[in-house]
């Protein structure tokens, strides 16, 4: 174990849980101002490794765990107000916030040479939804009047190469998915994955302008100009050249998989992308995927590949929901609501950096469900250490995590992964020495 780099991880968890800087930002968001009993380090701390540890059902839940943390007897008046108070989310969009970006590591990366292995970013965009109180509806209206009148939605951009969320943003349920994808200049030398809900056109030129790539699952409904069509073994399909998509949609061939070289006209430009179509027999229909990388380094094989690397993000959701306590809570205080959803995003947030921090340290590939599941008999004393500002006593928990970790939650089939899971296209797990990724 490289003891330079756990000093360095103790000193990101003391810096991301100090007392004097969780206090201070609760100050800059106006929160916390009379600091006795609950003070914001003491419930962001509790919070945190609660949602971290245990499953939790109740507002009641949140106020036993804090007691037992901190040895309070604080009554659930008293801190079912804390939680009450408008300032209280703001507070924890704010802790949650930092420790996403303070505890971020690369945990996976490609030997150079290989596809994808130039791309600084492999970005996933996506977003989770879930039906909250229904006294809620007029401030998070949801798109199921009927059955979930309210519901928030949590839009995530998640790094690949990280294996964490970069960005969150909570918003009501109906709010356009679209407008929370990344700025097309963040994406140069970047490649984005997303779902066929993010089709615009408008934002792909964009990116294609920026120098950056993108994979994107397409919509069956788009009527491009089709120039160029292949089949997958090579052979140039004449008859589907030079006509609109929908015009020769019942000709494309269904025993292999199709390549076309498509264009539109967008804001006065020629758009040309690559539409690779591929029959699916269980749903009876075609698949599109479209690109801009170069066909001949990634041809139409590595494409559909490398499309499954988005269901990533959807274990990121399966985790935060399953062993993070991502739910709804029986309240209609907004503040509330919103506070412990965040809350349950930074729980989850801090034992995937415990995965990854192991992961670099054993030199061992880890698995953040095991981790996930596995986080309550590690967690106590690393709490315990914090709550008491103790470095050496930091330190040896920290080792004690690592070395409990790296036995208990390796990832079960490495061999299965290079095979048919994520690192079927050479995406292996990154055991260098790179500090913290900005």
């Amino acid at each position: 174990m490289d003891h330079g780099q756990l000093s360095m991880i103790a000193d990101k968890f003391q810096w991301v849980f100090s007392e004097s800087l969780l206090n201070a930002c609760a100050k800059d968001v106006r929160f916390g101002k009379r600091q006795r009993i609950i003070t914001p380090f003491r419930l962001g701390l509790a919070l945190t490794t609660t949602c971290a540890s245990q499953s939790v059902e109740t507002i009641a839940d949140f106020h036993c765990a804090f007691n037992a943390c901190w040895g309070t007897t604080v009554t659930y008046k008293a801190f079912y107000n804390q939680l009450a108070k408008p300032h209280f989310a703001d507070f924890a969009r704010t802790m949650t916030e930092r420790l996403i970006s303070d505890m971020t590591l690369k945990v996976l990366g490609f030997e150079k040479g290989r596809a994808f292995g130039e791309f600084r970013h492999i970005i996933l965009q996506d977003g989770s939804s879930f039906a909250i109180h229904d006294g809620l509806r007029e401030v998070f209206p949801g798109r199921f009047k009927t059955v979930k009148p309210a519901a928030v939605e949590l839009h995530t951009t998640m790094d690949l190469l990280c294996d964490v969320p970069t960005t969150v943003v909570l918003t009501p349920d109906t709010a356009n998915e679209q407008a929370f994808l990344p700025e097309p200049a963040s994406l140069r030398d970047s490649v984005l994955l997303a779902d066929r809900g993010y089709i615009d056109l408008h934002y792909l030129r964009r990116v294609q302008d920026a120098e950056g790539c993108f994979l994107i699952r397409a919509k069956a409904g788009m009527n491009p100009q089709v120039v160029e069509a292949f089949r997958e073994d090579g052979t140039r399909l004449q008859s589907l050249r030079n006509k609109r998509l929908k015009v020769i949609h019942t000709k494309l061939p269904k025993r292999q998989r199709v390549e076309l070289g498509v264009q539109w006209q967008v804001d006065g430009h020629t758009l040309c992308l690559r539409l690779i179509v591929s029959w699916n027999p269980r749903s009876k229909s075609f698949c599109y995927f479209l690109t801009n990388l170069p066909p001949k380094r990634y041809p139409l094989e590595v494409i559909c590949r490398a499309y499954k690397w988005r269901w990533q993000v959807e274990l990121l959701f399966k985790e935060w929901k399953s062993y993070a306590n991502l739910h709804a809570f029986d309240t209609t205080k907004v503040a509330i609501v919103e506070g412990l959803l965040w809350t349950a995003i930074a729980a989850a947030a801090l034992k995937r950096f415990l995965a990854h921090m192991t992961q670099r340290l054993a030199e061992v590939p880890i698995s953040t469900r095991k981790m996930a599941m596995c986080a309550r008999h590690v967690l106590s004393n690393l709490v315990e250490a914090l709550q008491h500002g103790e470095v050496v006593g930091l330190y040896a928990a920290l080792e004690a995590a690592i070395t409990y970790l790296a036995c208990h939650a390796q990832r079960a089939h490495p061999t299965r992964d290079r095979h048919r899971g994520r690192s079927q296209l050479g995406l292996e797990p990154f055991f260098g020495d790179d500090d913290v990724i900005e």
